[in-house]
């Protein structure tokens, strides 16, 4: 009953590739605001159709139903483990940035007794520093939740 109140993402896409006892499935890239009905005159959307394109992204998901290549299907994924994704791909990188910029820019000033300008100097390369090992903590210990393949909604012959 609990899993029935839980909300649930779907997408729709078609199986490109079958490997083992996973599936390769393309859905259709979409932004945002894609379903605004201002989105013509929108520098918003302008900007989002420049940096995302209309390619199709192919999501690797475990084989859980009978499907072929070609077959529509539906993944589904649950709301909260966005939030968690999101934080996990821009949070952490983000934390990383300011701690590390702000404990450079303290460190240069009251420990190596160096000039503001050059403090400003360390607390850049402390902000690349901290983005970078925020983003790499992401790759080496995180292990997002995959959607999952729920529906075959129309089989090809």
């Amino acid at each position: 009953m609990e899993s029935e109140l839980k909300n649930v993402l779907r997408e729709q896409g078609v199986v490109v590739a079958i490997d083992g006892d996973e599936v390769l499935v393309e859905t259709k890239r979409s932004t945002g605001c894609s379903g605004c009905s201002s989105e013509s005159g929108c520098g918003t959307s302008a900007l989002a159709q420049l940096f995302t394109g209309t390619k199709k992204a192919p999501i690797r998901v475990k084989k859980s139903l009978e499907c072929q290549v070609g077959d529509s299907v539906e993944l589904t994924l649950d709301e909260s483990r966005l939030l968690q994704h999101s934080f996990m791909a821009y949070g952490l990188p983000l934390i990383g940035l300011f701690i590390l910029a702000i404990s450079f820019s303290k460190v240069a000033l009251n420990v190596l007794l160096w000039t503001p300008g050059q403090a400003d100097l360390a607390a850049i390369l402390g902000g690349i520093v901290g983005l970078y090992l925020g983003w790499w903590l992401t790759r080496k210990l995180y292990q997002p939740v995959m959607p999952v393949l729920s529906k075959v909604i129309t089989v090809s012959h």
